[in-house]
C-alpha cells in the first residue's frame, strides 16, 4: 500500500509467516487427544508450508543480503522480538508443567541482564526431584545487527530423556539454526553411512551401539521425528560437518543449517525451535524415570563429560560473536560444571 513504511510492512509479513508456521500448534483439530502434553512435531506431510518448503532458489541468490540496509536491520529487530517471545512461551510451559524454579546463577555471573552487541538477558531454572531437570537456561540478545536466542535443557540422570539445545542467530547475512536432541549414552551415531546404515557387524561394541540406537529410535528418534528433522534441514545450507567430541555427542536429529535472511526463514526458525521444545516437554511428561542403579551412575558420568564439552562449543560460538567476553557468557549459559545434579536440590 502506498505510503506505508517499510518497517510496518515487514512486521506484517513476519507476523503472517509466523502465524502460518505455527498454525498446526494453535489449531485444536490438529492437537493429539492428550492435549498439549502429548504434542509431538507432525510428520513432514503435516508441516506448514513455511516448515516443509523445499530448498529455495534464494538460498544461493544472496537475496537476503541485497535487502535495503534500513529494512534489513528491521528484520533483525523483528526477529529478536519473535524469537524471544516464542522462547519465553516455551519456557513458561516448561516451568508450569515441570514445576521448575529459578536459579540465581546468571545474576551471580553478572549476566542476568547485560549489554554486548545489544541488550541481553539470561534466565535459568531447575526442577530437583521427580521432574529431574538439572538445568534450563534461556538466553536472548537483541542488537541492531544481530539477534540471538538460545535454549538449553539438561535432564538429571533419573530422567532418560535426551537433552535439548536450540540456538538461532539472525544477521543480515542469514539465519543460523541449530537444534539437537542429545542422547544420554554413546550410540556411535557418527558412523552412519550415506545410505543411513551403520555398516556390517564387526565387534561386540558394534552390537552394543546398535542396541542403544534401537532403544532411542523406539522411544525418541522415531521415523516421524527423522522426517521432521529432514524436512527442516532441506530448507537450508548445511554447516560444515562437526568433528571431535562435538560430533560424538550429537544426536541423529541434529539440525545445523544456514538460511537466507528473510522473514519466511525467521518464521521457520521460530516454528522449528518451538516444536523442538514442545517435543522435549512431551517426552519429559511421558517417559518413565530410570530405576536407581548402575545406569543412573553411568548416565551421570556421561552427562558430566557432555556438559563440559558443550561449554567449549558455546565458548567458541559466543567468542566468535562477542569477542573475549563471549567465554564468560558461555560459562553463565552452560551453568556450574562442577555441580552434582542427581535429582536432589542443588
Amino acid at each position: 500500500r502506498t505510503g506505508q513504511c517499510p518497517e510496518a510492512m515487514l512486521r506484517l509479513a513476519l507476523l503472517a509467516q509466523l502465524g502460518t508456521a505455527l498454525s498446526f500448534s494453535l489449531c485444536p483439530s490438529l492437537l493429539p487427544k492428550g492435549g498439549l502434553s502429548a504434542t509431538r512435531p507432525p510428520p513432514a506431510a503435516l508441516l506448514s508450508p513455511a516448515s516443509r518448503v523445499s530448498l529455495r532458489p534464494a538460498l544461493s541468490s544472496g537475496a537476503g543480503r541485497r535487502v535495503a540496509a534500513g529494512v534489513q536491520m528491521s528484520l533483525v529487530s523483528e526477529a529478536a522480538t519473535l524469537l524471544s517471545g516464542a522462547q519465553a512461551a516455551s519456557v513458561e510451559k516448561m516451568k508450569s508443567v515441570l514445576e521448575m524454579s529459578p536459579k540465581d546463577y546468571p545474576a551471580e555471573q553478572g549476566f542476568d541482564t547485560f549489554s554486548m552487541e545489544g541488550q541481553g538477558t539470561l534466565t535459568a531454572f531447575e526442577a530437583p526431584g521427580k521432574n529431574n531437570v538439572a538445568w534450563c537456561s534461556s538466553l536472548n540478545v537483541a542488537g541492531k545487527a544481530m539477534a540471538l536466542a538460545s535454549l538449553t535443557t539438561w535432564c538429571g540422570p533419573l530422567a532418560d530423556v535426551p537433552h535439548l539445545i536450540t540456538r538461532t542467530v539472525v544477521t543480515d547475512l542469514g539465519v543460523e539454526l541449530y537444534i539437537d536432541f542429545r542422547p544420554r549414552a554413546y550410540a556411535a551415531y557418527e558412523t552412519v553411512q550415506e545410505d543411513g546404515d551403520y555398516g556390517e557387524p564387526s565387534s561386540r561394541e558394534w552390537f552394543g551401539h546398535k542396541g542403544a540406537r534401537d532403544g532411542f529410535a523406539e522411544t525418541f528418534f522415531t521415523p516421524e521425528m527423522e522426517a521432521w528433522a529432514a524436512g527442516i534441514r532441506a530448507q537450508g545450507r548445511p554447516k560444515p560437518k562437526a568433528s571431535g567430541d562435538e560430533l560424538l555427542y550429537r544426536g541423529p536429529l541434529t539440525i545445523d543449517i544456514t538460511l537466507p535472511a528473510t522473514p519466511e526463514n525467521v518464521a521457520v526458525a521460530v516454528s522449528a525451535t518451538s516444536e523442538a521444545a514442545g517435543t522435549w516437554l512431551g517426552w519429559m511428561e511421558t517417559t518413565p524415570p530410570l530405576p536407581a542403579g548402575m545406569k543412573v551412575t553411568g548416565t551421570y558420568a556421561y552427562d558430566t563429560k557432555m556438559r563440559a564439552q558443550l561449554f567449549g562449543v558455546l565458548a567458541n560460538v559466543y567468542t566468535g560473536i562477542f569477542g573475549a567476553k563471549g567465554r564468560l557468557l558461555a560459562a553463565a549459559d552452560a551453568g556450574p560444571l562442577d555441580e552434582a545434579y542427581v535429582g536432589g536440590a542443588s
